[in-house]
């Protein structure tokens, strides 16, 4: 069964330029139809399949890759210094992802900290409102008195005016 990289796509459930990508970068072994377009066959989406999980895993495919450096590390002979350069360049790579999460969990602690002291201070603010509604409350009320009619001023009429108005 030959597919093409929609096709693959739709049944990886990944995007068609990241197929595409990982067939230049990784040298999948696909082949091309009459209008140059990627076909491929079981084991390329075998190897595309498994790709997709281990960056699923991992985040990222470095591992991946990692793990393809140091197959060929095992399978040929390479010198003893070379061998012990890639391993001191794996462990720098551990140490930098280690301190990279460190940091990261600082900044989550330190945004939870914030989030919690807004959190104090709004209820705070929110205690001090109720300890001053509960002292309005506590105050005896004063009793209503209506006002007496002789309390407001008195309006004075205004004959003359309409005499102005219409010249009466």
């Amino acid at each position: 069964m030959k597919l093409k990289t929609q096709e693959v796509a739709k049944e990886l459930g990944m995007a068609p330029r990241t197929i595409r990508k990982w067939v230049k970068k990784y040298d999948i072994p696909c082949s091309k139809n009459d209008y140059g377009h990627y076909v491929y066959d079981e084991k390329a989406i075998s190897f595309l399949e498994s790709l997709k999980a281990s960056s699923e895993i991992a985040g990222t495919l470095d591992i991946y890759e990692t793990s393809i450096e140091m197959k060929d590390l095992e399978d040929t002979n390479i010198s003893p210094v070379k061998k012990e350069h890639s391993m001191s360049e794996l462990m720098e790579r551990i140490e930098r992802t280690e301190w990279l999460l460190d940091q990261k969990a600082d900044e989550v602690v330190s945004y939870q900290l914030l989030q919690q002291r807004k959190e104090i201070e709004d209820l705070t603010k929110r205690i001090q409102e109720l300890e001053d509604m509960m002292i309005n409350l506590q105050e005896p009320a004063k009793k209503y008195e209506p006002p007496l009619i002789l309390d407001q001023p008195m309006k004075m009429k205004r004959r003359g005016m309409f005499r102005s108005i219409f010249g009466l």
